[in-house]
């Protein structure tokens, strides 16, 4: 009601078209009050998928039918981007732009406003009108920090990759930049990037397809330090050759659900490990884990996710990893997982996080603990307190003399907790334990950082 209250004569006049007149008095409009501010002013982080989530929400409570949804929110966001002066993340798409309220749109006085932009994420689509054009035009003169492009059609012409690669040649100060669903011409977007090869930082690539795409404007980033690669396909082993001279200085490198050969992903790590401090890697085969030991000697934080796809035979190589932290998310149903998994943990890893998807963790976890080394400082388990795996913790403990442990992560701590839990809990606390939620401690335990 208070972006309705903001909107202007015409703005209104387009919601009476679009509604019934019993649909009107629901809203109650009265067009003679206005509030103290124009809200949308103060507006910092215009979010074009949240506000459609809470119109649909407000639609909803006002009984009015799911298909005047389409009609009206075109109208709030034209209403709210108008008004908006302060924003500082924008995400949009530009199908937006094609809708009747935005006929009028006055594009120049929108981007003018845009002095304290710093992150835009734009979901393009795959036609194009002058309105669109212009808005993507004025973007290139908007200086940012962070730009996520995402292709949002599988079918994308060369004018569709024009203006973003525009937008991404005339940054000067670009730091972080993910692209979404580019199924092809992912070569002019690399040949884009070059611009930034002072200021790029982090780089994300998510279902991606690098056929005949050339890694080589990787050599021309000499500032990177976060690299993701999530759902790709088309990267060759004969590509990823040019890596070994690449001028960055990788901190962090993700690798999750790519499809292409099994080879590419431990050769990747072999060029571009020496520098890593945090590694994220899915199912690891035994070349991944033997180049994550051999060529990752500044590692600390390596997260692993395993799913019914992980080959067991991997676990024996994981007692020559040199990492500190070992974060592990599994899915796997494997009885003998956790008990090959904990005699094959190395004494150098003193952090430990485990996320495991399944019902029934209360044997998984304690076939973990009474099989695993005692030297572990951190242990990060998302398990609901309980009686029984208390106890089982403070056995884990007495046979660890105390004197690692410092940190236990366990769920619902803040739950109710009757007296014998409360005493166990407190058994724990007197050893000099301190006690945290999962989720709090989880990024603690290698979860790849904020960097990407």
């Amino acid at each position: 009601m208070t972006l309705i209250f903001c909107f202007n004569k015409e703005e209104i006049l387009q919601l009476k078209n679009k509604l019934e007149q019993n649909q009107i008095n629901n809203i109650n409009l009265d067009e003679e009050y206005k509030p103290l501010f124009e809200y949308p002013e103060y507006l910092e982080d215009y979010n074009y998928i949240t506000i459609d989530h809470v119109l649909y929400k407000y639609c909803l409570g006002l009984l009015i039918p799911h298909k005047k949804l389409y009609d009206i929110k075109p109208i709030f966001h034209q209403s709210i981007l108008r008004q908006s002066k302060n924003i500082k993340k924008l995400d949009i798409s530009t199908f937006l732009f094609y809708r009747e309220s935005f006929k009028n749109f006055n594009v120049q006085n929108f981007t003018s406003n845009l002095t304290r932009l710093n992150s835009l994420s734009l979901n393009l689509n795959d036609t194009s009108n002058n309105i669109e054009q212009e808005f993507l035009s004025n973007m290139a003169t908007i200086n940012l920090q962070e730009l996520i492009i995402n292709f949002s059609s599988h079918v994308i012409v060369m004018a569709t990759f024009e203006k973003p690669c525009k937008i991404i040649q005339e940054q000067n100060k670009l730091k972080k930049f993910k692209i979404l669903n580019c199924y092809s011409l992912l070569n002019n977007i690399l040949l884009s990037l070059e611009f930034q090869k002072n200021s790029l930082v982090q780089l994300e690539f998510i279902n991606s397809n690098f056929d005949n795409a050339s890694l080589k404007s990787f050599n021309n980033l000499y500032n990177l330090k976060y690299l993701s690669f999530t759902t790709c396909k088309g990267i060759l082993l004969d590509q990823c050759e040019i890596l070994k001279f690449v001028p960055f200085k990788l901190k962090e490198l993700s690798f999750l659900r790519n499809s292409w050969d099994a080879n590419v992903t431990p050769l990747m790590i072999k060029y571009l490990g020496s520098s890593l401090q945090r590694l994220l890697i899915k199912n690891p085969t035994i070349l991944s884990i033997e180049h994550i030991s051999m060529y990752c000697s500044n590692l600390i934080s390596l997260k692993i996710r395993i799913d019914i796809q992980f080959n067991s035979s991997v676990l024996p190589f994981f007692r020559n990893l040199r990492t500190k932290i070992l974060n592990l998310s599994i899915i796997k149903y494997d009885t003998e997982l956790f008990i090959n998994l904990s005699n094959n943990i190395p004494i150098n890893i003193s952090k430990i996080s485990i996320n495991y998807y399944s019902a029934n963790k209360y044997f998984r976890f304690k076939e973990f603990l009474e099989n695993c080394h005692n030297k572990f400082e951190i242990i990060n388990l998302n398990y609901i307190v309980n009686s029984n795996f208390l106890k089982i913790i403070l056995n884990y403990i007495e046979r660890s003399n105390n004197s690692s442990l410092k940190i236990l992560g366990l769920k619902d701590l803040d739950g109710r907790l009757n007296d014998e839990k409360s005493m166990l809990l407190n058994s724990i606390k007197a050893k000099g334990i301190k006690l945290m939620e999962f989720h709090n401690l989880n990024n603690d335990c290698g979860g790849i950082s904020g960097g990407i």
